[in-house]
Formats: C-alpha cells, sequence, structure tokens
C-alpha cells in the first residue's frame, strides 16, 4: 500500500494542476509569448479569428489585473469613456510613450458624444472630440489623402454617412476625408485645406487620421465601423489596421515566466 503522505502529496500535485488548466495562464503572460491586443467596445466589425490567424496575437476583452504594457495593440471600439477601466483611462498616455498602438473607433458611445472631450484621452487622439459630436450626415464622396498608406492597401473606400464629426488635432497626419460635395466638384479637387468645395458642398471632415506620440501610434477612426455592414472592403480595412498596429507597436510580446523546479517525491 502507497505511503499516506505520498498518496497526499500526488492528490496535491494533481489538484494543482487541474486548477492551472482551468485557469489558464496568468493575466500578463501568452503560452506562445505572441502579441496580445486588448480590444474594447463592440468590436462586432473585426473578424478576429483572422487577425489571430495572420499575425499569431491573442485577443483579450477585459484587462482584468494586466498592465497596459503586456498589450501590443489597444482597441477603442464606439466605448464610453465613463465605462473604460481607470488603468486605461490614466495609463494611455504613458503606454503610448512606451511604444504602444491604440485604434479608435467612432460612434455614439465614442469621441465627444461618448464623453471623451476634456480628458486626458481626448487630448491624445489626432482627432480632437467635441461635446455631442456624433451628427447624422448624408452619404458623400471619400477624399483619400494617402492612398498608399498600409491600411488602405486592397481597399476601397466609396461613400460614407455614419462618422463623428471632428477637427484634426494636435500632430493629426489626415489619411482620408469625408467632402459632400456634386460628382464634378469631387472631380475637380476643390480646396483640400478646407472651406467651400468648387460646386457646393461642406468644409472637408477627417475620417482618418493618425497622430505619433512617443514611440507609440494612434489611429483614430472617425466612422462608426459596426454600421459599415454594406462596405465590401470592411474586414479587410480592420484587418490592414490592426495589422498596421501590431507592427508600429514597441511593446515586446510578454514570454511565459520558467516554470518552478518540481520536487522530486520520494517514498
Amino acid at each position: 500500500m502507497m505511503p499516506v503522505s505520498l498518496t497526499a502529496r500526488i492528490l496535491t500535485v494533481v489538484t494543482w494542476a487541474m486548477l492551472a488548466w482551468a485557469l489558464g495562464p496568468p493575466p500578463n503572460l501568452l503560452a506562445d509569448g505572441g502579441p496580445t491586443i486588448l480590444s474594447l467596445g463592440d468590436d462586432s466589425y473585426v473578424t478576429w479569428s483572422e487577425v489571430e490567424s495572420r499575425t499569431g496575437a491573442v485577443v483579450r476583452r477585459e484587462l482584468g489585473d494586466s498592465l497596459l504594457a503586456a498589450f501590443s495593440v489597444v482597441v477603442l471600439s464606439n466605448v464610453n469613456y465613463d465605462s473604460l477601466p481607470e488603468a486605461v483611462r490614466d495609463g494611455l498616455a504613458d503606454y503610448l510613450a512606451r511604444g504602444g498602438s491604440l485604434l479608435v473607433s467612432g460612434g455614439k458611445q465614442s469621441y465627444g458624444s461618448g464623453g471623451y472631450a476634456g480628458t486626458a484621452l481626448g487630448d491624445l487622439l489626432p482627432l480632437k472630440p467635441s461635446r455631442d459630436d456624433w451628427l447624422p450626415h448624408p452619404f458623400g464622396p471619400t477624399l483619400i489623402l494617402q492612398p498608399d498608406h498600409p491600411i488602405l492597401r486592397g481597399v476601397v473606400i466609396l461613400t460614407m454617412a455614419f462618422f463623428n464629426e471632428l477637427d484634426p488635432g494636435s500632430g493629426a497626419v489626415e489619411i482620408a476625408q469625408y467632402r459632400k460635395g456634386s460628382k464634378a466638384a469631387f472631380a475637380g479637387g476643390g480646396n483640400p485645406g478646407g472651406g467651400e468645395i468648387q460646386g457646393g458642398g461642406r468644409r472637408p471632415m477627417p475620417l482618418i487620421a493618425e497622430r505619433s506620440i512617443g514611440s507609440g501610434t494612434i489611429l483614430a477612426i472617425a466612422m462608426d465601423m459596426t454600421l459599415t455592414g454594406d462596405w465590401n472592403d470592411r474586414n479587410r480595412f480592420a484587418q490592414n489596421c490592426i495589422e498596421y498596429l501590431l507592427q508600429r507597436s514597441r511593446i515586446e510580446p510578454v514570454k511565459l515566466l520558467k516554470e518552478p523546479a518540481k520536487e522530486s517525491v520520494t517514498e
């Protein structure tokens, strides 16, 4: 018969093994040491299984006890400021300074309509939030300012309507604008810097812009991506954005801690 002390020790080892299997890896760690993405809000416009397959990244939808520095990319998708974890609200400036990447998309719960105006987060963004900036717009043509940008590879953006009305912020580099005017005026170019568009229309409004802060990158999208289901290239665009930010990120993938040395079991 096996000694009682040895039996107890074996049961303890088995119990801990089963518990570890059930809980998974610790919050800040990945089994394969690949990049992690923190996605908060309504990210239904992203096919994460394809992102994970193409990049080897792992997506998490809760911060939990993890530090922001554990994530290569942070995604805020139409999410209200007050619902963000305090560590996200207060830690993004330092996270970006360390080389992290941030993606923000628009909607009724984002930018000024989501409470970003007058906050540290709002001050970081390349698109300036203002109170109640989610406004209805008719479908209008999109002016691509940087057609060779990696996020637009293989993507065609024809018209857009659902977005937050924003102005470029400090350090913003605009990638695309909304310009509601006649096709003739749009083709003629008008004045990309603002003012009236030849043939009628409103001032151009930024739809996509980016900004570098320290070693970090912010990509801001004014559109509510969840309302662009009829856009044929939406999935490709979303994947391009994530892959671009992963490439830009200077956050090193987190490695698993070494397992503690196992004690030898003797009778």
